[in-house]
């Protein structure tokens, strides 16, 4: 097969995965949030209270430590699953948490997978940049419903609602530099573009004009607590405003950006993002708040990936996961790939 064929094929495939994905969440409320964004009054609470790389070889992980002696051990988790969110622990590059269908797992220090929680859909899940023990979350409980917004203060072991009982937040996003302040895309119970300042206990909706597709995550840049930035399949769209106004950023409109990551500089922010285009699919680096992007790697990455995470505790250290659940790091800034076991 040719290099444009197989390139062609890649974007058929992330078509194939974003149009199902973009009718599921209008499936959900989405249509309804699309000609319905109004500003509305704030929300109150509504409820009462390393230096070496992991290995990649299983036989040679390291026995489990103590606080994971109690985590039941997450064997074939990535069967009949698919992830809503990942995140690096700022405590250690080695220990990542992926949120799933199937509920939040755990990567070790050790290499080892586990269950945190089980059978809890974490649909919208982020993790405070400097606290390693505080999870915030949304989604689904096994019996069903939608679990407001919560929080988790032993990672993720316990969860406490916080407030918008009976709400679904799809996506959400924490700011690096100012982590009270958080982003959530409400489908289920309250629809629309919801901004907190202070850590989740009342809500502000925005009017989110301009953003005329479906996010499918956010991210937040790591110098400016008010830009947020949306991957949809129409491209990324842009917020200078803490979501009050969007504007789609030209040069992604005919090559989508699927997983995003977006990581300080010094007086910069870099965007990392996975392109699918029909010259050159793979990760693609930009330096001019996404105006123009560079092939950065495509060595070592497979599939769609969908996920991508910075350590904090180290630049160099990257994470991805794919539309199959294979997770990957890098050791080199995202240049170079090596699939987890």
């Amino acid at each position: 097969m040719s290099q444009s064929n197989s390139n062609q094929g890649k974007a058929a495939k992330w078509l194939a995965y974003a149009v199902p994905a973009i009718v599921f969440f209008i499936a959900l409320g989405g249509a309804a949030w699309l000609f319905s964004r109004t500003s509305q009054p704030t929300r109150s609470n509504l409820s009462s209270a390393a230096s070496q790389s992991p290995s990649n070889q299983t036989d040679n992980l390291l026995a489990p430590t103590t606080s994971e002696a109690s985590l039941k051990p997450a064997e074939n988790w990535q069967a009949n699953n698919h992830i809503h969110g990942l995140t690096v622990s700022p405590d250690s590059f080695q220990i990542i948490y992926v949120a799933s269908h199937n509920g939040l797992l755990k990567r070790s220090e050790t290499g080892r997978w586990y269950w945190v929680k089980e059978r809890y859909d974490y649909m919208g899940f982020i993790a405070h940049p400097t606290d390693a023990n505080r999870f915030y979350a949304s989604g689904h409980p096994p019996e069903g419903g939608n679990l407001g917004f919560q929080v988790s203060r032993n990672q993720g072991v316990d969860w406490q609602e916080v407030s918008m009982s009976g709400v679904d937040f799809h996506a959400m996003a924490i700011a690096p530099s100012r982590p009270d302040i958080i982003y959530g895309l409400a489908t289920s119970g309250e629809r629309g573009f919801f901004v907190s300042h202070d850590a989740g206990q009342t809500w502000v909706q925005q009017p989110a004009n301009g953003l005329e597709a479906m996010p499918f995550s956010l991210k937040v840049d790591p110098l400016n607590a008010e830009r947020v930035v949306a991957t949809t399949q129409a491209g990324l769209y842009e917020s200078q405003d803490a979501g009050k106004t969007w504007s789609l950023i030209p040069s992604t409109a005919t090559a989508p950006i699927v997983g995003l990551a977006l990581q300080a500089d010094g007086d910069r922010t870099v965007m990392f993002g996975y392109r699918v285009s029909p010259a050159n699919t793979g990760l693609y680096r930009s330096v001019d708040n996404g105006q123009t992007w560079e092939l950065w790697s495509s060595n070592g990455l497979e599939g769609t990936v969908l996920y991508l995470a910075v350590a904090s505790s180290n630049a160099q250290i990257f994470y991805a996961i794919n539309e199959n659940n294979i997770v990957f790091q890098s050791q080199d800034g995202g240049k170079t790939w090596n699939e987890l076991s």
